[in-house]
C-alpha cells in the first residue's frame, strides 16, 4: 500500500481522496497538508480533511517531508507551487503525483523532471483522460490506420467553474491561470492530442477573451495548431459554459467523433454509415482512481506511468507557445528542449 500525503485540500484534492478512500488496495491517503496563507481556515480544513479520510494532519510542509511513514505526495495546489513542492519532495526521497499542469513554464518544469530523475523518484502528472475508455478506443483506431491520411483534428472542453470563482481565488490570478481556459480545460485537450497524434510543433494562432466570468479575467480560449506528423488542429475551451468535451479526428478513409467524458465514440467510414462503438462507461472518479493506482504500481517498480514526464513538459511547451502567440499575434514554434 502506497502511503500518500494529500497536499492542497481544495475541491480537486478532495476528488482525488474520495476516488481512492476505501476503494483501493494499492494506495491510500495517510497524511495531509495545506497552506493557503490563512492559518484559521487552514486549521479547520486540515481537521475536516483528516477526520474524513483518516489522515494525519501536518501544519508544516517540512515536517510532512521528513516523516518516514509518508511514501509519496499527491499535489493539487496552485500551479506556481507545483515545482517547488515537487523539488522538495524529490529531495526528501518522496514520489510525486502532481495534478496538471506540471508547471507554468518549461524552464521550471524541466527543473522538476531533473530533480526527480536525480533522486530516482517517480514523477506522475495527472491527465486523467488518458485513462478513459473513449480515448483508448480512438488511440486504437489511429494506430490501426483506420482513418487513412489524418487531415485535421479538433477538440473542445467547456466547464462552468469560472462563473462561481470567489473574489481573491487563486485561479483569478492570471499568473497562475493565464489565457482563460488554458490551464483549466485546454491543457487536457493538448495532452489528448499529443497522446493520439504525437507532438504539436507549431501554434499557428491563439486568442483568449473575457466574456462572462466575474473579476474581468479571460474565460474563452482558442488555438490553431500544426502537428509534427502533418495534420492541422483546433483546440478550444471555456470556463464559463456547461460541461462538455468533444474530440474529432478527420481522415481520408474515415473520421472519428467522440464525447470523451461521456465515453461516446462514433466511427464514420468514407464507404459506410456512422457506427457508434460499444465502450464501457467510466465515471470521472474511476479515471482518478485508475491513474492513482497506476502511480502506486509505478512507485513499486511494476509499470511505467503512462504519462511520460517529458510528455507533460511538452504540453507546457505548447502552452508557452500559445501564450506567446496570443501576445505577438503571430505563429510560434513549440520548443521544449
Amino acid at each position: 500500500m502506497l502511503r500518500c500525503a494529500s497536499v492542497g485540500l481544495g475541491w480537486w484534492g478532495g476528488e482525488h481522496a474520495a476516488a481512492i478512500h476505501r476503494k483501493s488496495d494499492r494506495i491510500c491517503i495517510a497524511a495531509c497538508h495545506t497552506d493557503s496563507g490563512n492559518a484559521a481556515v487552514d486549521a479547520a480544513t486540515l481537521r475536516e480533511f483528516a477526520e474524513k479520510y483518516g489522515a494525519r494532519p501536518f501544519e508544516r510542509f517540512d515536517d510532512l517531508l521528513s516523516d518516514p511513514d509518508v511514501d509519496a505526495l499527491i499535489v493539487t495546489t496552485p500551479h506556481s507551487s507545483h515545482v517547488p513542492q515537487i523539488v522538495a519532495a524529490a529531495q526528501a526521497g518522496k514520489h510525486v503525483f502532481v495534478e496538471k499542469p506540471l508547471s507554468i513554464t518549461v524552464e521550471s518544469g524541466r527543473r522538476a523532471l531533473d530533480t526527480c530523475r536525480q533522486h530516482r523518484v517517480v514523477l506522475a502528472v495527472g491527465h486523467n483522460r488518458r485513462f478513459s475508455n473513449a480515448l483508448a478506443a480512438i488511440k486504437k483506431i489511429v494506430n490501426d490506420d483506420t482513418l487513412g491520411t489524418i487531415l485535421h483534428a479538433e477538440a473542445h472542453f467547456s466547464w462552468p467553474g469560472g462563473l462561481t470563482y470567489p473574489k481573491g481565488y487563486w485561479r483569478t490570478d492570471m499568473t497562475e491561470a493565464p489565457a482563460g481556459a488554458m490551464t483549466a480545460t485546454c491543457i487536457h485537450m493538448i495532452d489528448s492530442f499529443a497522446y493520439l497524434l504525437g507532438p504539436i510543433d507549431r501554434v499557428v494562432a491563439a486568442y483568449a477573451k473575457h466574456r462572462a466570468v466575474p473579476h474581468g479575467i479571460e474565460d474563452t480560449t482558442t488555438l490553431l495548431v500544426e502537428f509534427r506528423s502533418g495534420p492541422t488542429g483546433y483546440i478550444g475551451g471555456t470556463i464559463a459554459a456547461p460541461d462538455m468535451s468533444c474530440l474529432n479526428i478527420y481522415g481520408s478513409a474515415a473520421s472519428v467523433y467522440a464525447g470523451i467524458d461521456e465515453e461516446q465514440v462514433t466511427l464514420h467510414r468514407a464507404d459506410g454509415p456512422r457506427k457508434a462503438l460499444e465502450i464501457p462507461i467510466l465515471e470521472q472518479s474511476d479515471t482518478l482512481r485508475l491513474e492513482l493506482e497506476e502511480f502506486a504500481r509505478a512507485c513499486a517498480g511494476e509499470v511505467q506511468f503512462r504519462v511520460d514526464p517529458k510528455d507533460a513538459l511538452n504540453n507546457i511547451a505548447v502552452m508557452e507557445a500559445a501564450l506567446s502567440a496570443i501576445r505577438s499575434g503571430t505563429a510560434v514554434t513549440v520548443k521544449s528542449e
